[in-house]
């Protein structure tokens, strides 16, 4: 089975408006999930992460995390495999694929200000489709654009980061840990 070619095959029908959406259901954006990933971060101009919308019930503040997405800062979405059921597909063929629960988060932003994490690499492979919008990445030191609902395979080890978004973007990223 060609996983990445029937991830990219696969088409996901999101936009803005949906993403947004989502986030006003704030019950399901605890500060972090019950195995202690975070829900939801924002990337800060040093490429670190922080989570300073979040109210004293341990929720999602909704409307200050949209502020923060339409500043120009990316969202970070963890646990994203069944916001939808386009998603849904996905997440459920690589749990079958892998025979265990595979993470996929989205990255949603704008690009006004800090668009990604700086150079890093990750000790597995990670797919990454993109759903809408246009983005420039460094990978392995080579330039690529990631549009339409292309996928990229980065390999354990690699470098990469995205350099730029273009257009207001949300892409998906599966990590096969």
């Amino acid at each position: 089975m060609n996983l990445p070619r029937i991830i990219k095959d696969y088409k996901i029908y999101l936009k803005e408006e949906d993403i947004l959406n989502r986030i006003q259901d704030r019950i399901r954006w605890p500060k972090k999930y019950p195995w202690g990933q975070p829900s939801i971060e924002v990337v800060k101009k040093d490429g670190l992460k922080h989570q300073n919308f979040f109210d004293e019930d341990g929720y999602v503040n909704s409307n200050e995390c949209i502020k923060n997405y339409e500043s120009g800062q990316t969202l970070v979405m963890s646990d994203i495999g069944y916001i939808n059921t386009n998603t849904s597909f996905i997440q459920k063929l690589l749990n079958e694929t892998y025979n265990k629960k595979i993470n996929c988060n989205f990255y949603f932003g704008k690009g006004n200000k800090k668009v990604s994490f700086k150079k890093h690499s990750h000790p597995y492979a990670v797919i990454v489709k993109n759903i809408y919008g246009d983005s420039t990445w460094i990978i392995n030191k080579k330039k690529y654009n990631l549009n339409n609902q292309n996928v990229f395979v980065i390999d354990k080890n690699i470098d990469h980061e995205v350099v730029s978004i273009e257009t207001p973007k949300l892409s998906m990223t599966i990590n096969l840990e």
